[in-house]
């Protein structure tokens, strides 16, 4: 868990990882920042939101899918070709419809 969104998201929504998780995430410490830590730690159960992005000045449509904890913070991301491909990535993933994310209003 690193930072927060650098810009808004476009769609949210609340998860819960499934059990088994369909994808496993693992991050690793540096050294130096690993004393009391494995140097490999897995964060598939730290994500409690999902939120899609674009990725900005791309003419292709590309967004983010980003794995949230509760506090905001990336746990991890992926890219994905298509505003429809996040949705279904999302789903097979988390098991949420398109339906049920939020969007945002501004």
């Amino acid at each position: 868990m690193t930072k927060p969104l650098p810009s808004k998201p476009l769609y949210t929504v609340a998860v819960q990882v499934p059990q088994p998780p369909r994808a496993v995430f693992f991050v690793t410490h540096k050294k130096e920042d690993a004393k009391d830590r494995p140097p490999v730690e897995e964060v598939t159960r730290h994500v409690k939101r999902l939120a899609i992005e674009p990725v900005p000045g791309d003419a292709n449509a590309i967004h983010f899918l980003r794995r949230l904890d509760y506090a905001g913070n990336l746990v991890w991301q992926t890219r994905h070709p298509s505003l429809q491909e996040t949705f279904w990535h999302a789903e097979w993933e988390y098991g949420v419809p398109e339906s049920a994310w939020v969007k945002r209003v501004e």
